[in-house]
């Protein structure tokens, strides 16, 4: 019995681990709010800005990766973010932790119908909807809510974020945080599902970070 019962708590610890990070609830798609007026436009460089992603089995190992920014804009009035939109390009998703066949085959699952179904929906967006300063926090120092397209559905979200502008740039980076993927349509392997067995039951739980640089 004291042999097997480390086994039985190793397997319970393995089964409950999930990509960290702050959870994000989701809520219908909302309007901008009233606008506030921009006195800049920053464009973002998509050369040093990126998502990463982290997902995970129920039981079992998980991956991570990103997802490239294609394209974007900020704006701001004085030294405040307040709007903006930017464009991940989900054909160019990538695996960073696997070599050769075993990552050309996650990385073609993930843009299959299954999950991201880039042949329909070949880009993400995230457009900003306000932005609110946040005091007394650590790791950031604004919330940002925004509509949030993925898979053709468009939730909103509020993500932290750690803002700052100087010498005509806005950096913007998150703490990692975390979405529940079936919200936006993407079910496949989901614990839900009836009859899926425990090992082949994928989180529905997707960890995200993000890191934007842009320029004016």
């Amino acid at each position: 019995m004291k042999s097997i019962f480390p086994v039985f708590l190793l397997a319970l610890l393995v089964a409950a681990c999930g990509p960290s990070g702050t959870e994000v609830e989701s809520s219908d798609a909302v309007a901008a709010a009233e606008a506030v007026p921009a006195t800049a436009t920053f464009t973002v460089d998509t050369s040093a800005s990126e998502v990463t992603w982290e997902g995970s089995k129920k039981i079992g190992g998980g991956h991570e990766g990103i997802i490239p920014i294609e394209s974007g804009t900020l704006t701001a009035n004085g030294e405040e973010l307040v709007g903006g939109q930017f464009v991940l390009d989900i054909t160019r998703l990538e695996n960073r932790d696997l070599d050769g066949e075993g990552k050309g085959k996650l990385e073609g699952h993930l843009k299959s119908a299954d999950f991201f179904d880039v042949a329909q929906h070949p880009t993400a967006m995230f457009e900003i909807t306000s932005v609110t300063p946040v005091d007394g926090e650590q790791d950031y120092n604004h919330n940002i809510t925004g509509n949030l397209t993925l898979k053709g559905t468009s939730r909103s979200i509020t993500i932290p974020a750690n803002i700052t502008m100087s010498g005509g740039q806005i950096t913007a980076s998150t703490p990692d945080f975390v979405i529940d993927r079936t919200e936006w349509g993407m079910e496949y392997g989901s614990g839900s599902i009836a009859g899926i067995a425990q090992d082949n039951i994928i989180n529905d739980e997707v960890g995200l970070n993000l890191s934007l640089v842009a320029r004016q």
